[in-house]
């Protein structure tokens, strides 16, 4: 029997639990068999899958495989706050599709049809970009930029717009045809709107004036 010194921390522990190097590794050996027999009684191969288990294993330990785990592992508090969010997912989509429901709603109380909006703002979108160059865009910028749509000129065009409609429809549409002369136009300078619009007129000409000096941008 070998003194204490030369045996190894696996005989001595075998040997402190009453049981030898030999008959550990036998029993181990039985039990095996044991358990390949009872597999083989239910169909079971396990010679293919014990030799797929290995070549699994030597894949897992290519050093590139193990450093690709390394970053796995680093990463799983990331991976779990995304678990996390998928599994919020479905009431997050549930949440927004009752906010889209409601708009569509709201937009069909007012009149509106979402869907057909849609394909005819795409349309016209996509109408617009075979329409318009470079350089148009630069231009449509520059007038984005200008005062002509502040709310002011908005209200300005809007109502000479109005004027215009409402001056040809007097005019034109009546069957007698109003005809006005030089003593006409003198007689009309005291009519309080028209004195309104000649001093808006040249308010007009002397501001139209001052900016005709400015140089385009």
């Amino acid at each position: 029997m070998n003194g204490p010194e030369s045996q190894t921390i696996e005989e001595v522990l075998f040997e402190k639990m009453g049981v030898s190097v030999e008959g550990a590794f036998a029993t181990g050996a039985d039990f095996v068999d044991e358990k390949v027999s009872h597999a083989a009684q239910q169909g079971i191969d396990l010679e293919p899958r014990l030799s797929s288990l290995m070549g699994m294993l030597v894949k897992l330990t290519e050093p590139e495989t193990m450093s690709a785990l390394n970053t796995l592992l680093e990463r799983l508090p990331q991976l779990a706050q995304l678990a996390k969010l998928a599994d919020e997912m479905p009431n997050i989509i549930a949440t927004v599709g009752d906010v889209l429901d409601d708009y569509q709603q709201r937009c069909s109380n007012e009149g509106i049809d979402v869907e057909k909006s849609l394909v005819n703002g795409l349309q016209a979108a996509l109408w617009l970009g075979t329409q318009v160059e470079k350089e148009d865009l630069s231009r449509i910028g520059e007038l984005l930029k200008s005062d002509i749509l502040s709310h002011h000129a908005i209200t300005v065009l809007s109502n000479a717009a109005n004027s215009l409609a409402s001056a040809q429809q007097d005019a034109c549409g009546s069957q007698t045809k109003e005809r006005v002369g030089m003593l006409g136009l003198i007689g009309l300078m005291r009519n309080p709107e028209i004195q309104k619009s000649v001093a808006f007129a040249a308010k007009f000409g002397e501001c139209f004036g001052k900016n005709m000096d400015t140089p385009a941008s």
